[in-house]
């Protein structure tokens, strides 16, 4: 059985879709929903009474965490789902709490996350921060930190051992809890047991939602002073040098987790980036960035169909339009035109100017040369996780690369080549640049050394048994979305 906690207070305007989505759940076996009324003035209970739940008073102590504390005591289920009073379920979400206990027997709680169902703007940035720190903070900690009330579970057994809610100094919605449970078992994160929240906690003024942040990480920091205080007794023998490194080596690992993720160019710690392919066949990809600079990529083009290679070229959006015949003469030929970003921004990745630039570079190439790319390289291959979402979310896949050099600090086209072909393995995929960046005629965006270098390059590898692909043929995936 499987018992449902909402803590409400004046609630009349969202309650009744909550429980209506509630009773509607697919889940076969018995629940039971308890609404723990905080002092309601309106008609709260009246609506929890009409649709059939339990309705238990809770005045004397006003505040979430003591509803939940008051309905969690009263549970007869051997789990305890903890919900909100604002929040829309799905049909499956019971189905999939028992689905996570029944496959993980050593689990004492699982956590979900949650969608605002009429999301601000920056909402974005809100759903992959939590949802990174928590996978972060479960791959090294054991259990997520930013647990939402609106979608959390726990056994009941694990939660009486325990001794539940009570004596706890600070509980952001289930952190506390989420802690103690933790010491009997796994504290799982299932990012697909979402759920569909309002938006109203943060529908207001910027600074009252920083007044906010400031109350909670002053709980959170008295919290944690307490808590640190009462194990101080166990480094009195230790060094100092220790006590340091003990104390900031979670944050060195998640400096060095972030850092790896962003500048690492093949890092999937962010989401799922393409840079090769295990291949017993001896194929490899070339691929050009920062294209079309003329007369550089023509140059390029020329070369390419002497030796009848196809290739991948990574355009920028400005450049696009700066040259669209050569960019159509890329598609004419058989080649394939992959999205570059529009500006190539530096840094474009740590904000949401990435996820525009992106979409503009899209709709730039596909109404100039009719292609809607399905491949994406970031600049410099620097990616966050807002930036992957969009990928994801506009029906592209990252692309970078394993083998390249850095043909700017290069003077000699043998020595280009020599490195190329050197660290080619089959199913690498084989980075040089015909373009820089959006600059034209000037001493960077000369790529006469490529040029020279693009023969040597091909007719070592092809000595060597290589063959060479487009990325799409190595990867296996279609090169355009239209």
């Amino acid at each position: 059985m499987i018992t449902i906690v909402i803590p409400a207070y004046n609630e009349e305007k969202y309650l009744g879709r909550c429980l209506e989505s509630l009773k509607e759940q697919d889940y076969s076996g018995e629940y039971e929903i308890i609404v723990v009324d905080n002092g309601s003035t309106d008609t709260t209970a009246e609506i929890a009474k009409s649709l059939g739940v339990v309705v238990i008073p809770c005045f004397d102590k006003k505040g979430v965490f003591n509803a939940r504390k008051v309905g969690a005591n009263a549970a007869r289920g051997g789990i305890i789902a903890q919900a909100d009073a604002d929040t829309i379920y799905p049909r499956d979400w019971l189905r999939r709490i028992t689905d996570q206990f029944a496959s993980h027997p050593e689990a004492v709680a699982v956590a979900g996350r949650f969608f605002y169902s009429e999301p601000p703007s920056w909402s974005k940035i809100e759903y992959v921060s939590r949802d990174l720190i928590n996978r972060l903070t479960v791959a090294l900690f054991g259990k997520p930190w930013l647990i939402s009330g609106a979608t959390f579970a726990f056994r009941r057994r694990a939660f009486l051992k325990v001794n539940g809610y009570n004596g706890l100094s600070y509980s952001a919605d289930q952190y506390g809890i989420a802690g103690r449970l933790s010491r009997l078992g796994k504290v799982l994160y299932n990012r697909d047991l979402h759920v569909w929240t309002s938006s109203r906690a943060v529908e207001k003024p910027f600074f009252f939602i920083f007044v906010d942040v400031l109350v909670h990480l002053n709980r959170w920091a008295t919290h944690i002073v307490r808590y640190y205080t009462t194990i101080a007794q166990e480094y009195i023998n230790e060094t100092r040098i220790r006590r340091i490194a003990v104390g900031t080596l979670p944050l060195g690992m998640i400096i060095i987790f972030f850092a790896y993720g962003y500048f690492v160019p093949a890092s999937p710690v962010f989401g799922k980036v393409y840079f090769e392919v295990r291949s017993p066949e001896k194929i490899v990809a070339l691929t050009f960035d920062d294209g079309p600079n003329e007369p550089y990529t023509s140059e390029v083009l020329d070369i390419l169909a002497s030796y009848n290679i196809k290739a991948t070229f990574f355009v920028i959006g400005e450049n696009v339009e700066l040259y669209p015949e050569t960019a159509r003469r890329i598609v004419t030929e058989g080649h394939v035109l992959a999205n570059h970003s529009y500006s190539h921004n530096a840094n474009h990745a740590l904000t949401d100017y990435g996820s525009k630039d992106l979409k503009l570079a899209q709709t730039t190439i596909s109404s100039i040369v009719g292609v809607s790319p399905h491949l994406y390289r970031p600049p410099h291959g620097k990616k966050s996780p807002w930036e992957l979402e969009t990928v994801k979310e506009e029906g592209l896949i990252e692309v970078t690369w394993s083998v390249s050099t850095h043909e700017l600090n290069t003077k000699s086209a043998a020595l280009v080549a020599e490195r190329i072909v050197r660290e080619t393995r089959p199913g690498e995929i084989i980075l040089l640049h015909d373009g820089y960046g959006t600059d034209h005629n000037c001493a960077k965006s000369d790529k006469s050394l490529t040029v020279q270098a693009l023969p040597l390059i091909i007719q070592r590898l092809q000595a060597e048994g290589f063959e060479f692909v487009t990325v799409p043929v190595l990867l296996n995936v279609p090169a355009y979305n239209n």
